[in-house]
């Protein structure tokens, strides 16, 4: 019964970050970053990093 359970969570967390892995990647990679306003190294096609160029 204990082996079902621990499968059942390990699936489970598996399903889960790939399903967070995926949503992320579908967002590009300074979309999907935590620290994209304040990244010195942002993409070059975001908003943030064209407007601070331009300065």
């Amino acid at each position: 019964m204990a082996d079902i359970v621990i499968i059942t969570i390990v699936f489970s967390y598996a399903a889960f970050a790939l399903y967070r892995g995926l949503r992320k990647s579908k967002k590009g990679a300074c979309a999907s970053c935590s620290q994209q306003k304040s990244c010195s190294a942002a993409c070059s096609d975001s908003p943030v990093a064209a407007s601070s160029k331009s300065e």
